[in-house]
């Protein structure tokens, strides 16, 4: 043993919802034995980034993993585009949504068997689909962890002021349906949508949620994460919420902020089988 808590794989398939290949990258314990079931976590990154922001982010897990804070488990990301991707369903392209939350994680069970319970974790555009691909489905999930999620303080291809699309997020939105003014296909889309479309099954679930984003955030997703949060608390939806005050997208607060994120899923997918009562809904504010 060379001291090595989670070794890293590289990996490659053809995935039939996008219909091209797609690279991957793996952490699983270095003393894996055959036939151990264990958790995942499903580690979605974020616009103009790869599989490798998993790379980037192994030394968080690496020290909870030492320190007790995170289970063992698996931990993957696949590589997706911003441009032409944002974890959507394209009816004239690929499948992203269906990749990451569906066919990624079938693929990975070939190769580590049937998993115990699955988290995301996300941040940024991972965070929009971290939470999207959670509310979609929330029988199949134990816990969602976003991190400034792209999410907008509007619900309706009009509603987002033109203030919260700078740029990534202006194609985001667009591509969400804004760009042709369908209100149905933008609130499929939406966060927020598919979190009312879906309350009642998020609540029967007890999926556990976290939000987390700073108040100073340069490309105002705090006022779409604020929204979010309203929204949560109308439905009922049980969830934390976090603030930050001073903290931007980036910047020195982001490494904190995503290692508490990864111990919130975590702790959902390492808890004994048929795990405990729900988290009530917590509102906090942290400051910098």
């Amino acid at each position: 043993m060379d001291g090595t808590l989670l070794r890293l794989t590289e990996g490659r398939f053809t995935s039939s919802a996008v219909g091209r290949e797609v690279d991957h990258l793996t952490l699983a314990p270095a003393d894996l034995s055959e036939g151990e079931r264990l958790p995942l976590v499903l580690h979605l990154h974020g616009a103009l980034s790869s599989a490798a922001s998993l790379e980037r982010a192994r030394p968080l897990y690496e020290d909870l993993f030492r320190r007790g804070a995170f289970p063992r488990a698996v931990v993957a990301c696949v590589s997706t585009p911003t441009s032409g991707g944002f974890y959507l369903d394209r009816p004239d392209g690929g499948a992203w949504e269906t990749l990451v939350a569906d066919e990624f994680p079938a693929r990975l069970a070939e190769r580590y068997g049937a998993f115990t319970a699955t988290a995301l974790v996300g941040a940024s555009m991972g965070g929009y689909g971290a939470l999207k691909a959670a509310f979609g489905a929330p029988e199949r999930f134990a816990a969602v962890a976003a991190v400034s999620p792209a999410v907008f303080p509007g619900e309706t291809p009009d509603g987002v002021p033109s203030a919260n699309l700078p740029s990534v997020l202006g194609e985001l939105h667009r591509d969400m349906g804004g760009g042709t003014g369908d209100p149905e296909a933008y609130a499929r889309a939406s966060v927020q949508g598919r979190a009312r479309r879906n309350a009642g099954r998020i609540r029967a679930a007890g999926l556990r949620v976290l939000i987390d984003c700073g108040a100073a955030d340069e490309f105002l997703l705090h006022e779409g994460a604020a929204h979010l949060h309203s929204v949560l608390d109308e439905l009922g939806i049980h969830h934390a919420f976090r603030l930050v005050a001073g903290a931007g997208h980036l910047g020195p607060e982001a490494e904190v902020r995503t290692r508490e994120a990864i111990r919130f899923a975590g702790a959902a997918i390492g808890a004994p089988a048929g795990g405990g009562a729900r988290k009530a809904k917590k509102t906090e504010t942290l400051r910098s």
